[in-house]
């Protein structure tokens, strides 16, 4: 059943996210062009898209005939498939009209032009009809190509679409679909996609992610966010840079429970940055310690990053949640005795606020003791084995729900728009989830994995050389996408050469992950940073990068404790799970 409905969840919301203008797609280097080249590039990229989303409809409604045909059944329940191929073909169906009404807008401001120069959409829907005849027809190209070659090629294809304002689950639909259609045939191709969005978005497994992302939005609506804060402002306030010690601790704690550092930037951003305006605390140092906290969040389980990392790779998500805990705390002390030092150098960086009696601070305690109930219902579940990651998301979700009831935090209106914006997370996650699989059994196929792993291994360079560059690697891409596509996109090829080079695959998702949420705050982009730049409009972007600068050093600094001293993150899982 959870199967059945988790198809329902997934595809129901992509349309409405569509018209919201909130799937994922990388601006960065189209964002540098003029005006109307933007336009151009927007209408081409738009055009792709909606055709694409259109083919995954068709091959929906092709896979729920053959389900009706082949009579297959679900295991236990006998609960019949082919009614949800077909809800998922509707609802991509509309999705494709969304994506088809957002062509029409950008092309009537594109044509709106006078200056003429929309003549440029020519060599852009030159492209676009290219990749999808390609696609239906492949045996037009007549090249003999090596199949990993081929895949490399696909590699920069793809990275020339999502750089160009595709969507980022488009472009990896369109490019499995574009590789295997010409390795194989096109009916290798389409099958390929309608069968991946009905396996995948079917799978039991994959059912962790949303019931953590439901749980994250139902604690965000709560608002248990300006307690986690006010506690941590009446313990640490009262010192040198308390209230930016007190930032750092609070946006750990709520970007963990909600998964997302984004989220735990800008909601943290509006309690924070008033309050250390009001002390007049030092501008670079206010921004930059509520850059640095939500990105902490990544580490501290429940974590969104080591779920997919566990999925992508078949690793074991409660291993990863406690190997990431013992960083996360590293981190954290790390990045406040920093604070802490400096502020005792400069006085004027961070002034002391106000002390508070034990009293008012055992009170602030307890009023955010919900979130510590739920985090330690939550993972002591897991490490006790009482349930399953899947079923923890569940309860964390459900005892969210509960303590926003009986603490009068959630009504039936706010209760209606957590559920709303729980499914349009997880449909904006799992549209690339689910065609990022299609990629991934594409690049199976052309045997790249295999191959780069092989080639790597036989580097004359040591494995901590070439773990190096690999992870110089995220850090770049952490600059300029959202770290969850980072890691469905690039962990297919690359998990299989830090296995080959006889890495731990728990260490190494712990570095990962570090790397790419470090890469967040990273010039010259930094997503965390355009996330702060939403709430401190009144604040530079360069500004913000000086003030984390300090704090990047020390995470550097973490990430080479834990290259060097690898028990830390592996002490924990060893210890509770064996």
């Amino acid at each position: 059943m959870v199967e059945c409905l988790l198809i329902i969840v997934i595809f129901s919301g992509m349309a409405y996210v569509e018209i919201l203008g909130e799937h994922i797609k990388v601006d960065v280097l189209v964002g540098k062009f003029p005006p109307v080249a933007q336009k151009t590039i927007t209408v081409s990229a738009n055009l792709l898209t909606a055709s694409i989303i259109a083919i995954l409809s068709w091959q929906c409604l092709r896979q729920g005939q053959f389900l009706i045909t082949s009579g297959y059944h679900s295991g236990i329940l006998r609960i019949p498939q082919w009614p949800f191929a077909l809800i998922s073909s509707f609802f991509i169906m509309l999705f494709a009209l969304a994506a088809f009404t957002n062509f029409l807008e950008s092309l009537a401001v594109l044509l709106a032009d006078r200056t003429r120069n929309y003549l440029w959409l020519i060599p852009g829907v030159f492209i676009v009809v290219g990749l999808l005849t390609v696609s239906m027809k492949p045996d037009i190209i007549t090249l003999v190509i090596e199949e990993s070659t081929f895949g490399i090629i696909s590699l920069l294809v793809l990275f020339m679409l999502i750089f160009f304002r595709v969507h980022v689950g488009a472009a990896m639909a369109m490019t499995g679909l574009w590789g295997m259609a010409f390795l194989t045939d096109s009916e290798s191709g389409l099958s390929l996609l309608g069968m991946v969005s009905q396996t995948v978005a079917s799978n039991y497994v994959w059912s962790v992610a949303p019931l953590f992302m439901l749980m994250g939005v139902l604690v965000a609506a709560s608002e248990f966010s300006r307690d986690l804060y006010n506690a941590a402002y009446k313990w640490l306030g009262h010192m040198r840079g308390g209230l930016a010690s007190a930032t750092l601790a609070a946006c750990a704690a709520f970007a963990a429970v909600v998964g997302d550092s984004l989220s735990g930037v800008i909601t943290m951003g509006t309690i924070a940055l008033p309050e250390m305006k009001k002390f007049k605390y030092n501008i670079k140092l206010a921004t930059g310690c509520i850059a640095v906290g939500g990105s902490l969040g990544i580490l501290i389980p429940p974590s969104l990053g080591f779920i997919v990392y566990g999925l992508i790779t078949e690793q074991s998500i409660g291993r990863l949640f406690l190997a990431g805990f013992l960083p996360g705390v590293l981190a954290l002390i790390s990045l406040i005795i920093m604070v802490y030092v400096r502020c005792r150098l400069n006085p004027l960086l961070g002034p002391a606020g106000p002390k508070f009696s034990i009293i008012e601070r055992i009170v602030s305690v307890k009023k955010s003791s919900p979130v510590f109930a739920m985090f330690f219902l939550v993972m002591g579940g897991i490490w006790l084995g009482f349930f399953t990651p899947t079923e923890a998301g569940a309860i964390g979700a459900f005892s969210a729900i509960v303590f926003g009831l009986i603490l009068r935090r959630l009504n039936f209106a706010s209760f209606i728009e957590s559920l709303i914006s729980g499914i349009k997370l997880t449909s904006v996650i799992f549209f690339i989830f689910v065609y990022a699989t299609a990629f991934t059994q594409y690049l199976t196929v052309t045997q790249l994995p295999v191959v780069l792993a092989n080639f790597v291994s036989g580097l004359d360079l040591p494995a901590y050389g070439i773990l190096s560059v690999i992870l110089f690697v995220y850090l770049l891409l952490g600059c300029v996408m959202n770290a969850l596509p980072v890691l469905i996109l690039t962990l297919p090829v690359v998990f299989p050469t830090v296995i080959s080079l006889g890495f731990d695959p728990i260490w190494f998702g712990v570095l990962l992950v570090i790397l790419v949420e470090i890469g967040q705050i990273t010039p010259p982009i930094g997503m965390s940073v355009f996330a702060l730049q939403g709430v401190a409009k009144d604040v530079p972007m360069y500004t913000v990068f000086a003030g984390v600068f300090p704090f990047w050093i020390v995470l550097i600094g973490v990430i080479i404790i834990l290259i060097v001293f690898p028990e830390i993150c592996l002490f924990l899982p060893n210890l509770m799970m064996g």
